[in-house]
């Protein structure tokens, strides 16, 4: 079994307008484990953690998305440890996440 740290959220640039959106992070089977109003080029602290096995599903997604489901992707971690991230694009909007699996 092994352990995943969901660490930091970098919003690298925004797909609202405004100049903010509102992500939320989606774990497979553990639902939203952290969402917020985020600034484009800021850094921002998730600090979740679980247990898995083989390999999980996270998806990254905009809460009340028009026209759409809001979705900017989903992506696999597997059970390699190590420090890694994973980039999520879609709709003009940015993000990295930044992760460890132990």
């Amino acid at each position: 079994m092994a352990k995943l740290y969901l660490e930091k959220l970098k919003c690298v640039t925004t797909e609202g307008w405004s100049g903010f959106d509102e992500p939320r992070l989606v774990v497979q089977d553990r639902g939203t484990v952290w969402n917020g109003t985020v600034l484009g080029d800021r850094m921002f602290t998730v600090k979740y953690d679980c247990d898995f096995t083989g390999a999980i599903a996270v998806s990254l997604g905009e809460v009340g998305a028009p026209g759409g489901d809001g979705r900017l992707g989903e992506q696999w971690i597997t059970d390699t440890p190590g420090e890694r991230s994973l980039r999520f694009r879609a709709d003009g909007a940015e993000y990295r996440l930044l992760y460890a699996v132990e």
